[in-house]
């Protein structure tokens, strides 16, 4: 695991949505770690955090729908 101090943000990226993508990403590995039984090693907020901030997690922003006419 790495220490959090030592996880930079990419340049151009919003850390808040960063927060909540992490955020998210900590629930689903909770609800797939008491699905499964399996652990994960550390905690899982900063593996969350980790995949986020590498990558890992697939996330987008949905358009929103063109204004009634």
């Amino acid at each position: 695991m790495t220490k959090l101090a030592s996880l930079i943000p990419p340049h151009g990226s919003n850390k808040y949505e960063l927060a909540i993508v992490a955020a998210r990403e900590s629930r689903r590995l909770n609800d797939w770690t008491r699905r499964t039984g399996e652990t994960i090693t550390g905690k899982v907020t900063t593996a969350a955090l980790e995949r986020t901030l590498r990558g890992e997690v697939p996330y987008f922003y949905e358009d929103s729908p063109p204004p009634p006419q």
